[in-house]
């Protein structure tokens, strides 16, 4: 590991694959683009709770993808079928920059759900999907904790400035298709951080535990892999 820290946390060497979230309906990929060009893991690594990391090593940027399962850490009003919890950091390597970066959790072809909503809350950035059986969340950090973390240097870039809310307000782009979190120039000194979490659960009238097990901050997800 280069962006994380762990005492012990990599265990094996595992198949190279990509990052795929197998839910009731349908498969969530997790994606990183560099200046509008897709990028894949180059490595891959069990971790000794049962999680992944995903390694992306290239002449330009390292950076790193924890996934793991968070099912174990959830109090009873967030108790799912299942929860999982992504978190990517980036950083240029020596005498290189970043112009532009984009993290996103999506969904692949052949999805079944048939309706979709945001549902976003202080803090969070999140999209409902559901149809007759399920319901599931997909959520990250919104423009407005993601500008405090820049303006306490915790791993958002400094260049990124959004002053008015219309900027903040559409920073964060959601749709049918996933979420996605774009975010500009960095250079070698900054990391920059950015987390996902999915939840799902059959479906219940009134009930909000998916959207409540989203709702929770980067270090719940570190914690489940004892990484900091």
């Amino acid at each position: 590991m280069k962006l994380f820290r762990g005492k012990e946390a990599l265990i094996q060497g595992t198949d190279l694959i990509k990052p795929l979230i197998y839910t009731p309906l349908g498969t969530i990929e997790l994606s990183l683009a560099v200046s509008s060009e897709c990028y894949l893991p180059t490595h891959c690594a069990q971790l000794k709770h049962g999680g992944t990391l995903y390694q992306y090593y290239y002449d330009a940027f390292d950076c790193e993808l924890l996934l793991c399962n968070l099912n174990h850490n959830l109090s009873s009003p967030q108790e799912v079928d299942e929860c999982w919890g992504a978190v990517f950091r980036i950083k240029p390597n020596a005498y290189h920059q970043i112009s532009t970066c984009s993290f996103s959790a999506s969904w692949k072809e052949r999805y079944s759900w048939d309706d979709y909503g945001s549902d976003t809350g202080e803090n969070l950035e999140a999209v409902e999907y559901e149809n007759e059986q399920y319901r599931l969340h997909i959520g990250t950090q919104d423009a407005p904790l993601i500008m405090g973390k820049r303006n306490q240097s915790d791993m958002i870039p400094k260049s990124l400035d959004l002053d008015s809310d219309s900027e903040k307000y559409s920073f964060v782009l959601h749709s049918d298709q996933g979420i996605e979190v774009p975010m500009i120039q960095m250079d070698s000194r900054e990391i920059c951080q950015v987390h996902f979490l999915i939840a799902w659960k059959s479906k219940i009238e009134d009930d909000i535990s998916t959207w409540l097990a989203v709702d929770q901050p980067t270090k719940e997800i570190l914690k489940e892999e004892d990484i900091w």
